[in-house]
């Protein structure tokens, strides 16, 4: 088994950094086409506002707008070879040009030779986007190319959540604000062309959104019949999705529960023979919100035996005006590619469990408590997890020995007193049949789970959180709520820190998910956030 990584982080600069693979401003930078020496955009009171630092071979930038008109001063010059001209929002041959724009309008400027034309995007960001602190360390080492996609699920009073995709300068190249205020909750790319997200309200049921990057008209995902949990929605072989809900299940025995610090000397509060609790239901709908199929927990689980820490109330109060217990509080689903079973983590149970879908058996369980209502097989966990999310399985072949592979989890270590956060990744052999060892450590004995890699964080998080690795092998933790200015951090397969980005003071990201920059096209997105 290779050494663990495990690795304290960097302090996040209170202000904003960027190293540029291009290096300088100098005219003695060589980049591939066109490209211009200099590009300035200043404020009217003469000072630079653009971010990042302009380098020839970076085409993609930002400045901080407020409402209504803004006035600011274009100055550019071309490289030898190349002319220079402004496209918008004027037209203008290059030199210095006064222009105005509004929020959301950009700036773009292009440099044109013989080969072609290279246009710069300089975008004017409305004034509630949240702030933009991007610290890489390129003395570590640069990470993988890719777009960030994330959202800031913690909007100000009067303000306005963005879903965004930000690129490897942290400039947010397509965003999409959040109607009603609301924040942006699950900013992922579901479906082929498209980003999707939740208008994260605790107390009301949203519907997932669905938004074609080009700017297209969205989809809205519901439910009928559910209040939809803003956790996670994923998109299934045969067009459907899954989502999550919370119904209200009554007359629940929870003896031998206890709601900690509950009562008025902050002891432990004993729970009854008949209590109200919200169930986890992973739903299957179709894109018109029809529930085709629908597995309640409670079928599957007695908390009494499996519930590790109950929550207090995690939505809306029952209609009945009670108080409803969490005791499952399931926030992710993975879908496995090879037969369309599910795996789930559970974190009020510190577990993950693989559900045979559409039949709804549980199969198999990792970590928490060993009980089950299906007698499914337990895998024991070396340096077991705590209240964590976002479990995701890698490199699985569920054929092998009752299912071999790996599988991520973001580990929140919630309340913990000794315990961080941390990104980690486990290598997992379920048991059952001796078919085949674990393809990545052959001295893994069948139902156990052995940590493979992990990365700490500086605190634990009292929820939220995302860990992702992909497969250019960018290693992006999210640190949900750690209560410090920090929302993710990318590392390198040895635990080198290459990457930290934070949004201020503004607060978290639920989840932190890199893609490919094949995944979507650049100039696509550029103008479909253009109004």
């Amino acid at each position: 088994m290779r050494a663990l990584a495990v690795v304290a982080l960097a302090c996040v600069s209170a202000t904003f950094a960027i190293a540029v693979a291009c290096g300088s401003s100098s005219s003695e930078i060589a980049c591939p086409g066109a490209s211009l020496e200099s590009l300035s955009i200043l404020g009217p009171d003469g000072g630079t506002v653009m971010s990042p630092a302009f380098s020839p071979c970076t085409t993609d930038y930002y400045v901080r707008c407020a409402a209504g008109s803004n006035d600011f001063t274009v100055t550019m010059k071309p490289a030898p070879g190349s002319t220079a001209s402004l496209l918008q929002p004027t037209s203008s041959s290059g030199g210095s040009t006064t222009v105005t724009v509004q929020p959301n309008q950009a700036i773009v400027a292009q440099a044109q030779n013989d080969g072609g034309a290279t246009e710069y995007w300089v975008r004017c960001l409305p004034p509630d986007f949240p702030p933009l602190e991007w610290t890489p360390h390129p003395e570590a080492g640069a990470p993988p190319p890719g777009y960030y996609l994330l959202g800031d699920f913690e909007v100000a009073q009067n303000g306005s959540g963005y879903a965004m995709m930000l690129d490897k300068n942290g400039v947010p190249v397509w965003y999409t604000a959040v109607p009603g205020g609301l924040g942006a909750c699950v900013v992922e790319n579901i479906v082929p062309g498209t980003v999707s997200y939740i208008p994260f309200d605790l107390l009301a049921s949203e519907p997932f959104v669905v938004q074609p990057i080009d700017g297209g008209a969205p989809t809205d995902l519901n439910a009928n019949g559910y209040m939809i949990d803003p956790h996670e929605l994923r998109a299934l072989a045969n067009g459907n999705f899954l989502v999550l809900s919370y119904p209200f299940k009554y007359g629940v025995d929870l003896t031998g529960l206890s709601l900690p610090h509950a009562t008025d000397d902050g002891g432990p509060l004993p729970l009854g023979t008949s209590e109200t609790i919200e169930d986890c239901a992973i739903l299957e709908i179709t894109s018109s919100g029809t529930v085709v199929n629908a597995w309640n927990a409670s079928d599957h689980f007695d908390p009494r035996q499996d519930t590790t820490v109950v929550m207090g109330q995690y939505g809306p109060a029952p209609p009945d005006g009670g108080v409803a217990y969490d005791v499952f509080h399931c926030n992710s689903l993975d879908v496995d590619p090879s037969n369309g079973n599910v795996l789930v983590s559970a974190r009020q149970m510190s577990s993950v469990f693989y559900v045979a879908w559409p039949s709804g058996t549980v199969l198999w369980k990792m970590g928490g408590a060993q009980a089950s209502l299906d007698n499914a097989t337990y895998v024991s966990v070396g340096d077991p997890f705590h209240q964590q999310h976002d479990a995701r399985l890698l490199e699985w072949n569920a054929a092998c020995n009752g299912g071999a592979g790996r599988i991520s989890v973001f580990d929140d270590e919630s309340s913990s007193t000794d315990a961080s956060a941390r990104g980690v990744l486990y290598d997992v052999i379920v048991g059952g049949d001796a078919s085949c060892t674990s393809p990545f450590d052959a001295g893994v004995t069948p139902g156990t789970a052995s940590v493979e890699w992990q990365h700490g964080g500086p605190a634990n998080s009292a929820g939220v959180g995302s860990f992702r690795i992909s497969s250019d092998g960018s290693h992006v933790i999210g640190w949900g709520l750690i209560g410090l200015p920090l929302v993710f951090t990318e590392v390198d397969l040895q635990g080198d820190d290459l990457l930290d980005f934070s949004f201020g003071s503004a607060g978290p990201s639920y989840r932190v998910v890199k893609v490919p920059l094949s995944t979507f096209d650049l100039s696509v997105m550029r103008k479909a956030v253009n109004p």
